[in-house]
Order: structure tokens, then C-alpha cells, then sequence
């Protein structure tokens, strides 16, 4: 069921290049960073969601086709799909939970050192999670401020 898998891949592509392209396009335009920043993050994010949608809803697929047909091989790739759609989602959960504890702390030692920039960066960092988080739904993938997240973690 690797169509579907493409599908939600394809899915996400398009709709997070829609909104998020929009959202970049502004900012690149406007010149203001952290707006393009969230247009990237916003297109990371839809594609992530559109591959664990695809990842799960191929391996319901799968284990309803093997199940119906008597196929274990099928049964158990579709079982796969689905630990690995869920692995994905845990794991999402838990890189976005660090991201807002790292930024939580960097805004705290600024407020407590008085580092007006420390504080300004982790608090726009926070907003860029709440931003992409609010567009999009599901998974969220967020650039860190002037660096691009590794894309090839998208697809695994």
C-alpha cells in the first residue's frame, strides 16, 4: 500500500505548500525572518503529518487485507505500518516537549540575566511552536531560528 503512503505524503506537500509557502512568501517579502521561519516549519509539519497519516491509514489498509485474505505477510506489514506511525507520533511528542523546555529555560536565564536578546529569541521560538502548531494539524516539525531542521528525518 505504498500508493497510500505517497498519497498522504503528496497530501501534506500540498497543502503545506499552500498555507506554508504563503506564510514564507510574506515573510521573505516583509524581510522579517521569523515569519518565513514559521512558513518553512508550517510545510515541514504538514508533510510529517501527511506521512504518518499515510503510514497509519496503510497499515489499517494492510491488516484489513490480510486479515480478509488469510495473509499473515500482509497482517503483519500492516501491524509494521502502524507500531511505525505511532513510534513517529510518541517521538514527535517528546522532540517538541525538549523544544519548549530548551526555550522555556533560554527565556528564564535571560529574564534572570537580564539578556533582553536571550529572552526576545526563546520567546519567538515559542511562538513559532504555537504558530505552526495552531495552522497545522497533527505532527509539528519546527526549524530552529537561522537553521534548517534535518528534512530526512521527515521520511523515516
Amino acid at each position: 500500500m505504498d500508493v497510500i503512503k505517497k498519497a498522504g505524503i503528496m497530501t501534506g506537500a500540498v497543502i503545506g505548500g499552500t498555507i506554508g509557502g504563503t506564510v514564507s512568501v510574506v515573510g521573505k517579502v516583509s524581510k522579517i525572518n521569523v515569519i518565513d521561519e514559521v512558513g518553512t516549519s508550517i510545510i515541514q509539519s504538514s508533510i510529517f503529518t501527511g506521512s504518518i497519516a499515510g503510514e497509519a491509514v496503510s497499515g489499517a489498509a494492510d491488516m484489513l487485507a490480510g486479515k480478509i485474505s488469510g495473509n499473515n505477510e500482509i497482517l503483519e506489514e500492516g501491524w509494521q505500518d502502524l507500531k511505525g506511525s505511532g513510534k513517529q507520533v510518541v517521538s514527535n511528542f517528546i522532540t517538541n516537549t525538549k523544544y519548549v523546555l530548551k526555550n522555556s529555560a533560554h527565556v528564564a536565564h535571560g529574564i534572570k540575566d537580564k539578556d533582553v536578546s536571550k529572552t526576545i529569541q526563546g520567546v519567538k521560538d515559542l511562538a513559532k511552536l504555537v504558530a505552526v502548531g495552531a495552522i497545522t494539524v497533527g505532527a509539528i516539525k519546527i526549524s530552529e531560528s537561522g537553521q534548517q531542521s534535518n528534512e530526512d528525518e521527515i521520511y523515516k
